[in-house]
């Protein structure tokens, strides 16, 4: 489950400096800025990683926010604060901590929506330029938390404001950073700024046609990564083929669908079912999510009867809730809801250590939290009406909950909070650690898909095919695709599947409530 929005709340007393003091920082030695009122920047940092702290182990969308929070929301409501907040949540939030880019991401999303000019005293502030990219003592933790900062605010500031914030400094700077000489986790943060950044057409345009002026085009170096050991570059190399089979299109490049051999996969990652914001890679094997929303997936293949099994690499150690799904499951991603979230699914979280079912916690305690390289087991038993998770082999939970309200229609299914990555295995590759104590069967020997279906188009071809397809009178208003054979009430609209209506609470044609859902025939 996501953090939730700030809620209000009365804060304890806030300390000030007096005027005129100036904003502490050990990210610049001189720093520009003059303000006439600051925070204690200690207090600062120690809300900051207060949240970290609770945000990292918070499991209940429904409470109220942290006081931390709320405090960093008061300080940030003021311009001088805002600068305050992001320079020392730069400084103090360790490479280490798995959650420490979420947490940014949070932080960014929750505080007030900073003026142009605010955004560009901070780019100023931290004095960008390739220079700075490039000098040999700089600090790998600030460097790659000022790219996770300057991507989660292109993001809140998509548009005019998105254009005036990306100086030619602040492109310079992150362009330096794509190249494999650099530490690999400011490359993957600098491509994921430049990601967003480009959300706006002017800058896009812009960065391709800096791109394209490159000797050697950076992007094409980087995404040779994407098979790399070393789970960071993997990260770097999914990112940049992504970016160029969606973003940055060169010319005479074949998009990765084109070239990707899919003759032994027959199941993968469902790209017709999956929520609005996550990536999923060209052999629909291995999905990541870079968005601040709490994103999920389903698989292709459904089970009905009998034992499977799969295994999930784990690329990123952060927060993914990985398990298995019905097609009743609701993914609400802006709310927080993911796998593991209603009755009809259940995941289990490496990262807090918490099988998730009907939005409940249960603690497991037996193996340490998972790390990148890690390898994570789901076998669903319908026999024996059993759930089993293991981590490297050794059992994690065996659970049964969800039995109780449904036996049959699974899929596996996972959801991400911003920058995690995982690669699924339905079968296509022998398995690491399969079950030894029982028969079982995967996906990849049973999934039957055409050549279409096998197919991850790049988004923009997907909504273009979509334009161009014909829609019959007699689908659902919803997804094209499915019969209607639902009715609702109380406001008696219709026209709608049942797939579609068990993931919403309110009528899509007026909003109403729906109290009811009445059958009729397709």
């Amino acid at each position: 489950m996501g953090v939730c929005c700030c809620k209000e709340s009365v804060p304890d007393e806030l300390v000030y400096l007096p005027a005129p003091a100036r904003l502490a920082s050990p990210v610049v030695e001189e720093p520009t800025l003059r303000i006439s009122q600051v925070v204690d920047p200690h207090l600062i940092e120690r809300l900051i990683m207060e949240m970290l702290t609770v945000a990292a182990t918070r499991v209940d969308t429904d409470e109220e926010s942290p006081v931390s929070l709320v405090k960093l929301h008061v300080i940030a409501d003021k311009e001088d604060g805002w600068i305050q907040m992001v320079a020392s949540m730069v400084t103090v939030i360790p490479v280490e901590d798995p959650f420490g880019p979420t947490a940014i991401s949070i932080l960014l999303d929750e505080c007030p929506l900073p003026s142009k000019e605010t955004v560009i005293r901070l780019t100023q502030y931290f004095a960008l330029s390739p220079e700075r990219a490039n000098r040999r003592n700089k600090s790998t933790r600030i460097e790659r938390n000022i790219c996770i900062a300057l991507g989660c605010i292109a993001e809140k500031l998509v548009g005019p404001n998105s254009v005036a914030i990306l100086t030619e400094n602040t492109l310079d700077y992150l362009l330096a950073y794509l190249s494999q000489h650099h530490e690999s986790c400011i490359v993957l943060f600098a491509l994921i700024a430049i990601q967003k950044f480009s959300h706006t057409t002017e800058n896009k345009l812009t960065i391709k046609s800096r791109l394209d002026k490159c000797p050697e085009h950076p992007l094409l170096i980087l995404e040779t990564f994407h098979n790399s050991n070393d789970c960071v570059w993997r990260q770097v190399g999914f990112c940049a083929k992504w970016a160029l089979d969606n973003i940055f299109i060169i010319e005479g490049r074949s998009l990765s669908y084109e070239t990707v051999d899919m003759s032994g996969i027959h199941a993968i990652l469902n790209s017709h079912d999956v929520s609005e914001y996550l990536q999923i890679s060209s052999n629909g094997l291995e999905a990541r999510c870079d968005s601040y929303s709490f994103e999920s997936v389903r698989c292709t293949f459904e089970v009905n009867t009998g034992c499977w099994y799969y295994e999930t690499l784990i690329v990123t150690p952060g927060v993914m809730q990985i398990g298995w799904a019905t097609k009743n499951s609701r993914f609400l991603n802006d709310e927080g809801y993911g796998i593991g979230d209603d009755i009809f699914s259940l995941a289990f979280d490496g990262c807090r250590m918490l099988v998730w079912y009907n939005a409940r916690p249960s603690a497991v305690n037996t193996v340490l939290a998972w790390q990148p390289g890690d390898v994570l087991g789901c076998l669903l038993d319908l026999d024996a009406k059993e759930v089993i998770f293991s981590l490297n082999g050794q059992r994690i939970a065996t659970c049964r909950e969800i039995f109780e309200t449904t036996n049959r229609g699974f899929f596996a299914a996972a959801s991400f909070m911003a920058y995690q990555q995982c690669r699924f295995n339905f079968g296509y590759e022998m398995f690491k650690y399969p079950p030894t104590d029982r028969a079982f069967k995967f996906f990849n020997d049973y999934g039957i898909l055409t050549v279409e279906q096998k197919q991850v188009l790049p988004k923009r071809l997907y909504l273009e095919q979509l334009r161009q397809t014909a829609i019959n009178d007699d689908t659902c208003t919803i997804c094209f695709d499915e019969m209607p054979t639902c009715k609702l009430e109380p406001c008696g609209h219709h026209g709608f599947c049942s797939v579609c209506i068990a993931q919403v609470k309110e009528c899509p044609m007026c909003r109403s409530v729906i109290l009811n859902v009445k059958m009729e025939e397709a």
